[in-house]
């Protein structure tokens, strides 16, 4: 009689990682008829060892149809943490200073722009703060949560000049001014000041607060600034333009100031000043000098040859020299107005002389077009000729209403004198308003005046 065989069942066995991030099954292949795996047996075995999250039931069900016998399957996973984002800093602003010359977008190197000067705005973004983020928790298969690690803040500064906003998430400038990175910060300084000479080694300043030279500026550098300048030191062939006032301590030798407010210097000799106010130097020697206040000659108060012209008053200690240098001195808005309407009127004849080449221009070419068709050559030059016309008939009526508007004004009188404290020498023009007088005696501690229409001298 054959020996009976004992049935024997499908066996699952599981296995469990140490960290509880997954479980693994497999199953026994039945014999003898025993009972196969079923999909609840899996399960079952999982929960009786506390499996109850990340259960991949779709997988369990596929190896059971299947019957992968003795196969390590993975029955459940874990949702592992997903970690914060550090913060972080994003700047619009190179950190490093390379005094270099800088190259356009053309390709040009400009070897005195040094790239020394970083002008920025009030408003202006300086850099964008990226917060760190708090992540997500995971879960294990056992169904507890396991912790995420938050993501660390940025550190950053926040310098003068400099302030967080939007949130704490950008940093701007809070006023114009120069921006440089120091102490680990961005600063925003309002004054910038040039410890040595504005030279090759420097190149040009153009900035948009005060500026401060302790040094001197030497020939074919230029200074800029939207607010003052001061110099310490010399101005030798070079170019000043401010915004405010200006101050040059040294002197100025053969250079150019251009200032909206007021001009102080140690000299000023054959350079040219522009100023919106004042101007005032111990000594002027040659060069044009406009100011529209007062020109003021302080101290020992010489005003030697070229062009001074000043709209409200001029003081001087000496006009002129033993030697008679010719020396113009124009006091008043008339005056000015004068020259300006000068060569107005002078424009004006040149102008009328071209209308009349082009009047006759036109003339001929309409004589060509009555005898035939004139060619593409000569009709471009019929239309140049007519729009040119236009144009300069145009500007012609511009400048006769300003002509008109000056002549009013010519029409009102200044209380202006022009003071001189110690002599004024022949070789010195004077104008006040229309008036002029050209000195032709040396003249002592006298005050130059209009009077019926006359410049005087009477004693000051």
């Amino acid at each position: 009689m054959p020996e009976e065989k004992i049935p024997v069942n499908s066996v699952v066995e599981l296995s469990v990682d140490p960290n509880h991030t997954a479980a693994f099954v497999s199953f026994t292949c039945p014999e003898n008829g025993g009972a196969d795996i079923t999909v609840d047996k899996i399960k079952k075995a999982l929960a009786d060892n506390n499996v109850t999250y990340g259960i991949l039931e779709g997988d369990i069900e596929k190896a059971v149809g299947l019957k992968r016998y003795n196969e390590n399957i993975c029955a459940a996973k874990w949702t592992p943490p997903v970690d914060g984002v550090d913060g972080s800093v994003q700047y619009y602003f190179n950190k490093d200073k390379h005094i270099a010359p800088v190259e356009d977008e053309r390709g040009i190197v400009d070897y005195k722009n040094l790239g020394l000067v970083n002008n920025i705005i009030a408003g202006t973004p300086i850099a964008e703060i990226n917060l760190p983020t708090e992540g997500e928790p995971g879960m294990d298969i056992t169904g507890r949560p396991v912790p995420q690690k938050t993501g660390t803040p940025a550190k950053f500064n926040v310098g003068a000049g400099t302030q967080l906003i939007n949130n704490d998430t950008q940093i701007v400038a809070t006023v114009n001014g120069n921006l440089i990175f120091k102490n680990n910060a961005f600063v925003v300084e309002e004054k910038i000041v040039i410890n040595g000479d504005v030279d090759i080694s420097s190149g040009n300043i153009d900035f948009i607060g005060d500026v401060v030279i302790k040094g001197n500026v030497f020939e074919g550098f230029r200074v800029a600034s939207k607010q003052s300048i001061t110099i310490m030191g010399l101005a030798t062939g070079a170019e000043i333009i401010a915004d405010g006032d200006v101050s040059v301590k040294g002197g100025l030798i053969n250079s150019k100031v251009t200032s909206k407010s007021n001009v102080r210097t140690g000299f000023c000799e054959n350079s040219v000043i522009n100023a919106g106010g004042s101007v005032e130097s111990p000594s002027f020697v040659g060069g044009e000098v406009f100011s529209s206040d007062k020109i003021i000659a302080s101290g020992k108060g010489v005003m030697v040859g070229g062009k001074y012209t000043a709209l409200s008053g001029v003081e001087a200690s000496v006009i002129g020299s033993e030697n008679y240098t010719k020396t113009i001195v124009t006091l008043g808005n008339n005056a000015v107005l004068s020259e300006e309407r000068e060569k107005l009127e002078k424009e004006n004849a040149t102008m009328d002389e071209q209308v009349d080449q082009l009047g006759k221009i036109l003339i001929t070419l309409a004589e060509y077009s009555k005898k035939g068709k004139l060619t593409p050559e000569r009709e471009q030059m019929q239309t140049d000729a007519r729009r040119n016309r236009i144009r300069i008939q145009n500007q012609i009526r511009v400048n006769k209403k300003r002509i008109e508007e000056i002549n009013v004004a010519l029409e009102l009188t200044q209380n202006l004198f022009v003071a001189v404290k110690r002599m004024i020498y022949p070789g010195v023009t004077l104008r006040i308003n229309s008036s002029v007088l050209k000195v032709n005696a040396v003249e002592n501690r006298v005050k130059a005046v209009v009077r019926n229409g006359d410049i005087v001298l009477v004693p000051l």
